[in-house]
């Protein structure tokens, strides 16, 4: 078995993997997710294809991969966190950036709605993935 760090970055990488399986093959379902419209102008459609894309295929294959990194166990730890650490850093910088949101953007997002939930979200995962550089030894 996996030592408890390990355990807890396999347990987020699937946890997005699963996200962008979902919304590779469910983009209405993505849509929903994030509240964005996939066809906002009419003349212009075409909005499926990004959350097939960047909400599903990116992050299906961005977390699968770091994924599979982690899970050879003839690479030596240090190694792994060159795979983890992009993957951490990108959720960690969603929860800055929908951070700055709350307080700087008012009126352009409607309502709080989930930016409240999504912020520790993305920073709890974002550490998850890296857990297992807190077990490097100097």
């Amino acid at each position: 078995m996996p030592p408890l760090l390990d355990l807890i970055a396999i347990i987020a990488l699937g946890f997005c993997a699963a996200l962008g399986m979902g919304s590779l093959l469910v983009p209405s379902w993505a849509a929903g997710v994030v509240r964005l419209v996939a066809a906002p102008d009419p003349e212009k459609p075409g909005g499926f294809s990004e959350f097939r894309a960047t909400y599903g295929g990116l992050l299906l294959l961005i977390h699968l991969s770091a994924l599979i990194i982690l899970l050879q166990g003839s690479l030596d730890l240090t190694y792994k966190i060159f795979a983890l650490f992009p993957v951490a850093m990108g959720w960690i910088g969603a929860g800055f950036g929908r951070t700055l949101s709350l307080i700087l953007d008012g009126k352009e997002n409607r309502s709080k709605g989930m930016i409240p939930v999504w912020i520790p979200m993305e920073l709890i995962l974002g550490l998850m993935i890296i857990a297992p550089a807190f077990g490097l030894q100097s």
